[in-house]
């Protein structure tokens, strides 16, 4: 699903931006009430998300010092983010920021692929385990090793002593980019496939063509003057 909002979302925002901008021009300057309308789309918004911050946020504040301290710290981020946004979003190349955080987000769904094929197999090597008419379920089993997967191949890579994934910064890149400090042969494969099946695409869709892009945003800034 996220893939598929990416890169729908890399051919429309050619001209989505435009076209918006004019319609709601043009309802400004049909209908004088047009813009409370506006604006209370756009608290309603704000108040969502604001209210998705507190139950979070108290949340975090019943778990303790440290997790409540880190809540703190987040909100402050976001305010100092926030700030620097309004004073010099105006001056970023908005092309090349959502090129970079299209990027980005193709490396996230790339491990959410990693994690669940993680927790595909945590699943059946729990039920080849709980139910004898599964046993033989895991294909890929060696008993004589500590760490063994179910249904993921041998391993492929081993990072614990380095960097594990439950202490910091590990503990970001898993929550993040799904990584693992220890990573088999199908969740490669996994990741593998689905960069250069998804990123190819991701990038046809960007570069686009611009001569219909145009077309479209001519028409829309016309329908708004």
């Amino acid at each position: 699903m996220l893939s598929w909002m990416l890169i729908w979302m890399t051919q429309q925002a050619r001209f989505l931006k435009a076209e918006v901008e004019g319609a709601v021009t043009a309802a400004l300057k049909e209908n004088t009430n047009a813009g409370w309308g506006v604006f209370g789309l756009i608290f309603i918004a704000v108040l969502r998300e604001g209210f998705e911050t507190v139950i979070f946020v108290s949340a975090q504040f019943q778990q303790g010092f440290t997790p409540a301290l880190g809540a703190l710290g987040g909100l402050l981020g976001a305010a100092i983010i926030g700030a620097l946004i309004f004073k010099w979003g105006v001056k970023i190349e908005f092309r090349q920021f959502f090129k970079f955080m299209g990027i980005l987000l193709l490396l996230i769904v790339a491990g959410l692929a990693v994690s669940a094929l993680k927790h595909f197999d945590q699943a059946a090597a729990i039920l080849s385990q709980t139910d004898s008419k599964y046993a033989g379920i895991c294909v890929y089993f060696d008993r004589t090793s500590q760490l063994h997967s179910c249904i993921l191949g041998p391993m492929v890579w081993n990072a614990a002593a380095i960097l594990p994934d439950r202490h910091f910064p590990g503990i970001l890149l898993k929550a993040l980019f799904g990584y693992r400090e220890r990573l088999y042969l199908l969740q490669a494969v996994g990741y593998t496939i689905f960069l250069v099946t998804v990123g190819p695409l991701y990038f046809q869709k960007l570069g686009g063509q611009p001569n219909v892009a145009s077309k479209i945003t001519e028409s829309a800034r016309e329908q708004a003057s």
